[in-house]
C-alpha cells in the first residue's frame, strides 16, 4: 500500500478530533497533515464564561504542536486561500499542500456585515472567537462602573441560541452578584419562533418552562425578531420597535470561509460544504467535511431563518467520523455514518 496524505484544515473541535482520530487508526503509517493560521486550540463553547473573568484563557486554549508532535502529525501554520480540488491541493499564502485525502474543518467566517452597526468595533459584542470574548470582558467591566439597560441575543441566521442564552444568565447572575440587576433590565431578543425552539423546532414543554424562567428572571423576550440595525445606543428590530442598550451582544449569524466560498463546486450558496451521511462530499469522493463547515438544513421552515446548532459535541463527532471513513477508504475497512444524518446542501 502507498503512503498517503491526509490534510485537515483547521484545529478546531472537528478538525483537532479528526486529527488524533486519525493517527490512532492509521499508526504511522501515512502522513497526517494539519492546516491552521493559529497554534493555539480554543474551546469554544467556554467563551460564555470569559468575559467575567470565570476562565482564563489558559483554562480554554492550548498549544496544538506538542500534542501533534507526540502523534506523528505534522503541523503547518498557514493562511489557507483556497483549494484545487481537481489537482489535489490545498492553496496558501505560501507553498501549496498536495494531498490524498482533504478534511475541511475550517469552521464559520462570522458575518457581521449581514446587519448594520453589528459586531465588534461597530455597537454590539460577541463571543465567537477569544479576541471578542476579551472585548466582551473590558466592555462589562466598564458598563459594571454605569450600568443601563442590556439587549443580548441571536440575529437572524444565527445557529448559536443556546451560547446567547447561557451568556444571558451569566450576565443576569453577574448582575444579581453586584447587586445591580433593578438598574439593569435585560432584553433577549432571538430569531426563533418561540423561546428554548433553537433551531430545532417545537421541544414540547420546554417553551412554557422557558417563559415562566425568564419571567422569574425578569428578563424581557423578543421571540420571532429581525434585527435591522444596531447603534451605539440600542438596537432597532423590524417590527419598528426600538430597544435602548449600553451594553449589546447578538451572535450573528455565519456563513462559510472565504478560502471555502472562493473554490467553484465545494459548497452552497452561504458557503456550507455539502456531504452525505459518511462526511465524504458527493461530487469529490476524496473530500471531507466535519464541523460548523457545514450546515444541516434544519428540520422545516420559520418566519425568520433560524439554523440548527453549530455546537462542541456534534462538530466532534463529524470529526471522528470522517477521521474513520478516510481511514476506512485507505485500509478497506469498515465505514461509519454520522450520528444523526447530514444531507447535500
Amino acid at each position: 500500500m502507498s503512503r498517503k496524505t491526509i490534510a485537515i484544515v483547521g484545529s478546531g473541535i472537528a478538525g483537532y478530533a479528526a486529527a488524533l482520530g486519525l493517527a490512532e487508526l492509521l499508526r504511522g503509517e501515512h502522513e497526517i497533515i494539519v492546516l491552521d493560521k493559529s497554534a493555539d486550540f480554543v474551546f469554544t463553547p467556554s467563551l460564555t464564561w470569559y468575559p467575567f473573568d470565570l476562565r482564563k484563557k489558559d483554562d480554554i486554549s492550548f498549544d496544538v504542536r506538542p500534542v501533534y508532535d507526540k502523534h506523528g502529525i505534522s503541523f503547518n501554520q498557514t493562511l489557507v486561500t483556497g483549494f484545487d480540488l481537481d489537482g489535489r491541493q490545498v492553496l496558501t499564502t505560501e507553498e501549496p499542500v498536495r494531498y490524498d485525502f482533504l478534511l475541511i474543518a475550517t469552521g464559520p467566517h462570522v458575518d457581521f456585515d449581514n446587519i448594520p452597526g453589528l459586531g465588534p468595533h461597530r455597537h454590539s459584542l460577541s463571543i465567537c472567537s477569544l479576541e471578542h470574548a476579551e472585548e466582551a470582558k473590558h466592555a462589562w467591566e466598564l458598563f459594571l462602573k454605569d450600568p443601563g439597560p442590556i439587549v443580548i441575543g441571536a440575529a437572524q441566521g444565527s445557529a448559536c441560541y443556546g451560547a446567547a442564552c447561557e451568556f444571558l444568565f451569566n450576565v443576569r447572575y453577574q448582575l444579581e452578584k453586584q447587586n445591580l440587576h433593578h438598574e439593569a433590565p435585560i432584553t433577549y431578543v432571538t430569531a426563533e419562533e418561540v423561546l428554548e425552539h433553537f433551531g430545532f423546532g417545537d421541544l414540547g414543554t420546554g417553551r412554557s418552562k422557558a417563559e415562566r424562567m425568564f419571567r422569574m428572571c425578569g428578563i424581557e423576550t423578543r421571540a420571532n425578531a429581525r434585527i435591522r440595525e444596531v447603534t451605539e445606543n440600542g438596537v432597532s428590530l423590524e417590527s419598528g420597535e426600538f430597544l435602548p442598550s449600553k451594553f449589546t451582544m447578538i451572535i450573528p449569524r455565519f456563513v462559510g470561509v472565504e478560502a471555502v466560498r472562493a473554490t467553484p463546486g465545494l459548497a452552497n450558496g452561504e458557503g456550507f460544504i455539502r456531504v452525505d451521511e459518511r462526511a465524504r462530499h458527493p461530487e469529490y469522493p476524496n473530500v471531507y467535511a466535519a464541523g460548523a463547515a457545514v450546515r444541516v438544513p434544519p428540520p422545516g421552515e420559520t418566519h425568520v431563518a433560524c439554523g440548527l446548532p453549530e455546537a462542541g459535541f456534534p462538530s466532534e463527532r463529524m470529526g471522528e467520523t470522517a477521521a474513520r471513513n478516510i481511514a476506512a477508504e485507505i485500509q478497506s475497512g469498515e465505514r461509519k455514518t454520522m450520528p444523526r444524518p447530514i444531507y447535500p446542501v
